[in-house]
């Protein structure tokens, strides 16, 4: 249980600003890089978990939907030694757009099946030239290594689910998610006691949204 959610936070803040600083990508990413990103990224949704179990976050924040593309599988069952293969073993030409739980995307990221990250030529003159068939693999491969490239998202489903569908989430829409939950203070608490569990069940509130500047501080004082 989280006794005092304002160093979780805190951490949640400093790992989006790290993420954030990785959307420019200056060259190729190593080994060790991308594990690190993976790290901040599972960390960060572990701690929205933690936050949520320990009632910490707001009500309306918990039940957030954030906006995804959905890959239907080509697949029955997909295969270990091929899991890599995505764009074989998931349908790329008819993709949905969704709104997913905040929760759902929790799961898929702590019990992660396929964790891969998107970046790609953000040049429109690069991306012409490397869709044109006419030039020969080894020109396209220089130009990939010399345009410059962003990170765009993360490619993500859990082991239950990998034989039905393949997730993309933008990597904008996880650094929102990290930063709004980072600044949330409860305000406000409700509180009913529920007699089939013997226990109370509670509602939490961020309500500084209505309150003046001033009023802000000392709240974020008290919570801390």
């Amino acid at each position: 249980m989280i006794y005092e959610s304002y160093y979780w936070r805190k951490k949640l803040i400093k790992i989006s600003k790290k993420i954030s600083r990785k959307i420019t990508v200056e060259k190729n990413w190593s080994d060790s890089r991308r594990a690190k990103f993976e790290q901040e990224i599972m960390v960060g949704f572990y701690i929205i978990r933690k936050l949520m179990e320990a009632n910490k976050l707001d009500n309306k924040l918990c039940n957030s939907r954030l906006l995804c593309k959905v890959y239907p599988s080509n697949h029955e069952k997909i295969m270990t030694l091929d899991r890599y293969d995505i764009f074989d073993n998931y349908d790329f030409k008819s993709p949905k757009f969704e709104k997913r739980e905040l929760k759902f995307f929790i799961n898929q990221f702590v019990h992660s099946y396929l964790f891969i990250p998107i970046i790609d030529i953000v040049e429109e003159d690069s991306r012409l030239k490397m869709d044109d068939e006419k030039i020969p693999d080894d020109e396209k491969i220089e130009i990939y290594h010399n345009s410059e490239k962003a990170l765009l998202g993360i490619f993500v489903n859990s082991d239950a689910n990998k034989n039905e569908f393949l997730f993309e989430i933008g990597i904008k829409e996880i650094i929102s998610i990290f930063q709004k939950v980072g600044n949330c203070v409860i305000t406000k608490i409700d509180m009913k006691f529920n007699s089939k569990k013997g226990d109370f069940d509670s509602i939490q509130y961020d309500e500084r949204n209505k309150l003046s500047e001033e009023a802000k501080m000392p709240i974020a004082k008290k919570d801390r």
